[in-house]
């Protein structure tokens, strides 16, 4: 079996190694296609609405604006880019592919929160997508040159602001980060240094921002 990748400037055909088990990287498609981005982000999303609110229906409208905005556009942008053939697959695997998905869902969630901001939505539900905008930035300068984990940035930033909410009860979801770091590598998707970076830039930016806006 052979997946194609573009890492940095160089791209190359990854072949298994031989002996390579065909369970385990069944298992590991299987822990990366649970624990994407637009896969965690439903849970995500409704777990931060419905934090401490009084008013569940209104909870639920704003989980599903911010949703539409946050994961819906965005991955329909990259659904279309596949069937068009613009982009390589779902995951946006070539590096250089990333520039046009990666604008495209920091304009979509700067509306979002724009949106959420005129009609006095959830203030938690505004700083998930200030720190959506941030992240997209620094993951779309970085990957001009390097491929950094998205996958491990963006669970590094569930499993930090749910803690800050809801305490050490969401402290296994760190064990979640650890798994699905290992799932990219396993797939030849991302290398160590690659998830690493991913896993520390989604909890430092996300601890950051929840300082300044007071998130607790």
């Amino acid at each position: 079996m052979q997946e194609q990748l573009t890492d940095g400037a160089d791209e190359q055909t990854i072949i298994d190694a031989p002996g390579a088990s065909a369970r385990r990287m069944r298992i590991a498609r299987y822990v990366s296609n649970i624990l994407a981005p637009a896969t965690i982000s439903l849970p995500f999303i409704l777990l931060v609405a419905f934090y401490q609110t009084q008013d569940q229906l209104s909870a639920l409208i704003y989980a599903f604006i911010t949703l539409f905005f946050l994961s819906v556009g965005p991955l329909l942008y990259i659904i279309i880019g596949v069937r068009l053939g613009k982009l390589s697959d779902i995951d946006v695997s070539r590096r250089t592919q990333r520039v046009g998905p990666f604008i495209f869902g920091i304009v979509s969630v700067m509306i979002g929160w724009l949106v959420l901001t005129l009609t006095n939505g959830p203030r938690n539900l505004q700083t998930v997508m200030i720190i959506t905008v941030f992240s997209g930035i620094i993951m779309m300068v970085i990957t001009f040159w390097w491929k950094i984990s998205m996958h491990a940035s963006s669970l590094g930033g569930v499993a930090t602001m749910l803690t800050a909410l809801y305490g050490a009860v969401m402290l296994p979801l760190f064990v979640l980060l650890v798994l699905v770091s290992w799932s990219r590598v396993a797939l030849r998707r991302h290398t160590v240094p690659q998830v690493i970076a991913g896993s520390l830039a989604g909890i430092v930016l996300s601890l950051l921002i929840l300082k300044i806006r007071g998130v607790n």
